[in-house]
């Protein structure tokens, strides 16, 4: 091989240089996507309605669901549509107070109508720690862009774990899997998928020892 041959193969990427980081971003998007906030609180909600085992408990989840997930989804994709958000993840951080704002009045107002509404246990506990959690995350997001879907995937697991003892041991690859894909597409860095992760799992996790 001559030295322009030998310059030429180490100057041009191989086929599998130019697949795996294709093939790493699109497994990073799906993880992003799967483990987004919204879905990961439906998860949670779920497991909670479960758990509480009576004839009413799917029907709170469905309203809380509704009033608190998909309400302030509908409002992220308006935004998108209208152009004033670059995208449903709400990259930047600027743009994301709007948001945040909407999901904590509706997430409120579903609360107080869980409570008022002697909603089973599980679930007035899981979405008034839900509440707190996007308030300090709204708190934060002034001025530094914390990693909502850490803390989301963190609150899951702990909340899993809670219910589900051992059998939700599987679910704790989540938190790094999640944390890798926000890395991997640039949208956070290191310590912002900490901060989120420490949040999550603390919040929820103190108010489950202090309410035994």
């Amino acid at each position: 091989m001559t030295v322009q041959q030998n310059s030429e193969a180490i100057g041009s990427p191989s086929a599998s240089a130019l697949f795996l980081p294709a093939w790493d971003e699109s497994l990073a998007h799906w993880v992003s996507r799967l483990g987004s906030p919204p879905l990961l609180a439906i998860a949670s909600i779920s497991l909670s309605a479960q758990a509480a085992r009576t004839s009413t408990a799917w029907g709170w989840a469905g309203f809380y669901i509704l009033v608190a997930i998909v309400l302030p989804a509908v409002y992220v994709l308006w935004l998108v549509r209208q152009g004033k958000v670059t995208d449903f993840d709400l990259k930047i951080r600027e743009q994301r107070r709007s948001p945040f704002l909407v999901t904590l009045v509706s997430a409120l107002m579903a609360w107080l109508v869980l409570y008022g509404g002697q909603a089973p246990s599980e679930l007035v506990l899981l979405t008034g720690v839900g509440w707190v959690q996007i308030a300090l995350l709204l708190a934060i997001t002034l001025h530094w862009k914390i990693s909502a879907h850490c803390a989301s995937a963190a609150s899951f697991v702990v909340w899993a774990w809670f219910l589900l003892g051992v059998m939700a041991a599987p679910f704790i690859f989540l938190i790094p899997l999640i944390a890798w894909s926000r890395l991997r597409l640039q949208r956070h860095d290191l310590p912002q998928t900490a901060a989120g992760t420490l949040l999550g799992s603390l919040v929820l996790a103190t108010t489950l020892y202090l309410v035994g």
